[in-house]
């Protein structure tokens, strides 16, 4: 688990690669754990801090705003970096890292109306997409159905050194 997140972290940026399925899952397990932590700190901080507000003192308020910042600049390292893991994922299945780009602007496009068949429609998009990345390695070039580079199939190198 740990040396999958370190992974993560090391190749934050690195897109002409695969990731495997415990690449992809541990990373997300982790950071959904930090955030359950983060949250529940906030919340107390919060808590704290209205408690005091109402008895007429000014403490906590600081490690509140801290907190925020620190929740917001975390999100913002695991949406770039979480970017760049999901597109070595789906490489790693067999299909293109521009797929990412399609789905997101699948989701981006139902969601911009508040239409029940329109949401409908994103929670299949976003359950095909969850799909694909739980598939394993090379499924879609191993059931022949499609490879992203047809005339010319190379191997996409690991980020693994399994030596």
């Amino acid at each position: 688990m740990f040396k999958a997140y370190k992974y993560y972290w090391q190749n934050a940026f690195k897109y002409r690669a695969t990731s495997t399925r415990a690449d992809f899952w541990w990373p997300v397990l982790v950071n959904f754990i930090i955030f359950v932590i983060l949250y529940f700190l906030l919340v107390i901080a919060g808590f704290a801090s209205v408690t005091s507000i109402m008895n007429g003192y000014n403490h906590g308020v600081g490690f509140l705003i801290f907190l925020l910042f620190v929740i917001a600049v975390f999100a913002i390292a695991i949406i770039i970096s979480g970017i760049a893991i999901c597109v070595r994922r789906v490489r790693d299945i067999g299909l293109t890292g521009w797929t990412v780009l399609v789905f997101w602007l699948l989701s981006l496009i139902f969601t911009s109306n508040n239409s029940a068949v329109m949401e409908t429609i994103f929670s299949v998009i976003e359950i095909i997409f969850l799909v694909i990345l739980c598939l394993p390695s090379g499924y879609i070039n191993k059931q022949g159905w499609w490879s992203a580079n047809y005339d010319n199939d190379i191997t996409v190198p690991s980020l693994r050194n399994d030596d």
